[in-house]
């Protein structure tokens, strides 16, 4: 029989499948053992996943609808799945999250079965979702039992042609490492169900799009018979004419349609209704199941993981039995049984799998950057530095750093966990291109996992005269190295000198102005000469400071994403140790479009600027709320895009403005503003030919700039 499924409301909803690892702590992709949970919330979550956790269970399947995530077009809430992944990852539990289930917007079918109106809006849901999760969710279904009416109101070919094809595609392409299974169908032939034509069609049109099978079985009579069903033999099981005579086996319909043996299959349903069976049959058909199947004979070696429906009865009157645990949380014989085998069945596994990484793709000779490279422990067994665990580079030979990069000694990264890897490459002086190999490995016994394979095209740098800005009579040299985290790229800044306080560096584009630096003499005040750098641009950058006197080194890191300077008054001083705060981001900047040029009236003076072909006017009022002056800021032109302003003296920049056109890319243009300065001022910008008018204000105390890409 096929086990009895609703869709419900999110507070309702009781999470998906869990697999089960070899060990309390085992929540791995080689685990073979799961559970389904549907998608619990609260406290439920957490008492669940505590129980899959202490169980050895390593996987769980969720049902990641839909309709919950998107409740109106273009409108998303990923609350739901966001919590259960978090608990998922801080248990190391893996997750299998199948997509389903239309929302009433998109369709004019049954909301949840309907077939979508738009399929395109599927393929962005899927896409979405395995984005956004990507390094948390590696393996995802398309829909829920479709040979059924209850789950599915479109044909056969609509689910192939609308669903699975496009929803695999746009999987993989939100997450090139992510692997998706299908179709999940009932075993069940009435009323069209027809199992084995459904499943024989979705391999022969939509192998290519498939990394694994999965299917549903259910009997009754034990695990003998849900064994039978997956890999019995019968008369005519190469003959599909007669398959409606006499009911293949899956293995028999697989190996006919060429996926069996050499590819993945999953049995993502199973299980017994201790109501029916009594609960302690329930647990020995657990035990015989898994037998049957993870016990190391070679027949039964190609089922990779099985999902028991379900971790919990429901709570009220009449609710379904399916589960290890009672509707009042105490545990079934089931759960025990499935503890107990899990227990005394621990593959010894190690595997890896490198899940994120901030290698550059291109970079300049001589740069020195820091990276990251994170794997996942998807083996069974537990990383420490003790037992010879280590990161190592194929062949022992890296050209950007060392070879080894071992854990600290604290470090014990279980199954299910994650180890992110904190280094410093070296770029070769030698322009080329260079392949780096690193894999995890265990000492004195072997490399292990999948290799993290990055190509890095070094290009050369420019002469150091022109990516350093010498300040305060040449005293301090000032460097920048940058990295695009949009498209990896990486280089040195070119230096703009201009004034013996001050100056700029660009890095794509001379004409657009990035970031803008100065040293100030502080002594006077409290011994210590000050840095201050303000940002136009939201790229991790890393600006380092030299006094050629002392020869002290002072280094300033903006990481990824943020548009906040820094001001560091204690930046060189014979004592006293240095504080420094995170740069300022902005956004990436775009070169100034061709067209679209408009003849305006903006007039230059000494407190106006005129940016893109004097369209723009921009004007700055300042207010010192340290010593109560008022006033305005004085402009000066840089670049057509760009200007600064200064506040109190011509040799000390405050504030850098720059107006970029981003039609191509949003129809809007866009305003950028950094600064060096924590005085509390506002920044008007009107665009002459429509008269429209935007200000920013900053409050007193603040360094952070801006970044408006729909100013105008």
């Amino acid at each position: 029989m096929h086990c009895p499924r609703q869709i419900v409301p999110p507070f309702l909803v009781c999470a998906l499948a869990l697999l089960v690892p070899a060990s309390p702590a085992m929540a791995v992709e080689a685990s073979p053992y799961g559970v389904n949970i549907h998608a619990p919330q609260g406290e439920e979550l957490t008492f669940l996943l505590d129980q899959v956790k202490a169980a050895g269970i390593g996987w769980v399947r969720i049902d990641f609808v839909w309709s919950f995530v998107e409740p109106a077009q273009d409108v998303f809430d990923w609350s739901i799945y966001d919590a259960i992944v978090a608990a998922a990852q801080a248990r190391g539990i893996e997750i299998y999250a199948t997509l389903a289930y239309t929302p009433a917007w998109a369709t004019h079918g049954p909301e949840l079965t309907g077939v979508p109106d738009d399929p395109q809006r599927w393929v962005d849901f899927c896409y979405r979702a395995a984005q956004r999760y990507s390094g948390k969710i590696r393996f995802w279904g398309m829909w829920n039992e479709p040979n059924l009416a209850q789950f599915w109101s479109g044909s056969r070919q609509q689910y192939l042609d609308l669903i699975l094809k496009p929803g695999a595609d746009a999987v993989h392409a939100g997450n090139p490492a992510a692997l998706v299974g299908g179709p999940e169908l009932a075993h069940l032939i009435s009323g069209g169900a027809d199992w084995y034509y459904w499943l024989q069609d979705t391999v022969d049109q939509a192998s290519d799009k498939l990394d694994f099978v999965t299917h549903h079985v259910y009997d009754n009579n034990g695990n003998g018979d849900v064994t039978d069903k997956l890999t019995g033999s019968t008369l005519f099981g190469n003959r599909p004419d007669f398959w409606g005579t006499v009911a293949p086996s899956v293995r028999e319909v697989l190996k006919y349609t060429g996926w069996y043996p050499a590819r993945p299959i999953w049995l993502t349903e199973t299980g017994w209704e201790s109501g029916r069976v009594g609960e302690d049959r329930q647990a020995a058909y657990f035990t015989g199941l898994l037998t049957d199947w993870y016990t190391g004979r070679s027949d039964r070696s190609w089922l990779a993981k099985t999902f028991f429906y379900e971790i919990k009865d429901g709570t009220a009157p009449g609710s379904s039995t399916w589960g290890i645990l009672r509707g009042d949380r105490s545990a079934k014989p089931a759960y025990d049984a499935y503890r107990t085998f899990i227990a005394q069945h621990q593959p010894t596994v190690d595997d890896a799998l490198p899940v994120a990484d901030t290698f550059p793709g291109a970079v300049e000779t001589g740069q020195s950057l820091d990276v990251t490279l994170t794997f996942k422990n998807t083996g069974t067994t537990t990383w420490t530095a003790a037992a010879g665990y280590t990161l190592g580079a194929d062949n022992d030979t890296d050209p950007f750093t060392d070879p080894r990069h071992p854990l600290a000694p604290t470090d014990a990264i279980a199954p299910g966990q994650q180890k992110t890897f904190k280094f410093t490459l070296q770029v070769p002086q030698v322009p080329g291109v260079y392949t780096v190999h690193w894999r995890m490995l265990r000492e004195g016994m072997a490399r292990f996992g999948t290799t993290f394979v990055k190509q890095i095209t070094v290009n050369a740098a420019p002469p150091p005269s022109a990516r350093a800005l010498a300040l305060l009579a040449k005293r301090f040299t000032v460097a920048v190295s940058w990295r695009d985290q949009r498209n990896a790229r990486a280089g040195y800044g070119r230096a703009v000198p201009s004034t013996d306080q001050t100056g700029f560096f660009w890095f794509f584009d001379p004409s657009n102005i990035e970031l803008v630096v100065k040293v100030l003499d502080g002594r006077p005040v409290n011994g210590a000469f000050w840095v201050f750098y303000g940002a136009l641009s939201d790229v991790e950058y890393w600006v380092t400071v030299t006094d050629g006197v002392t020869g002290k080194v002072r280094q300033y890191h903006n990481a990824p994403g943020n548009i906040c300077g820094s001001a560091d008054t204690l930046a060189f001083r014979d004592s006293g140790a240095a504080t420094t705060d995170t740069a300022e981001d902005a956004f990436a900047l775009f070169p100034l479009a061709d067209g679209d040029k408009a003849v305006s009236g903006c007039v230059e003076d000494s407190q106006t600027l005129c940016l893109l072909d004097h369209r723009y006017r921009v004007s700055v009022a300042w207010h010192d709320q340290h010593g109560g002056g008022t006033g305005k800021g004085f402009a000066v032109p840089r670049t057509d895009q760009s200007g600064t302003f200064w506040f109190f003296d011509p040799r000390n920049v405050e504030l850098v403005v720059k107006v970029l056109d981003g039609t191509l890319v949003n129809g809007k243009k866009w305003v950028f503003y950094g600064a060096l300065s924590d005085v509390e001022y506002t920044i008007t910008v009107v665009d002459t030919v429509t008269g429209a008018r935007k200000q920013y204000h900053n409050p007193p105390g603040n360094i952070c700039g801006k970044a408006d890409t729909a100013a105008f």
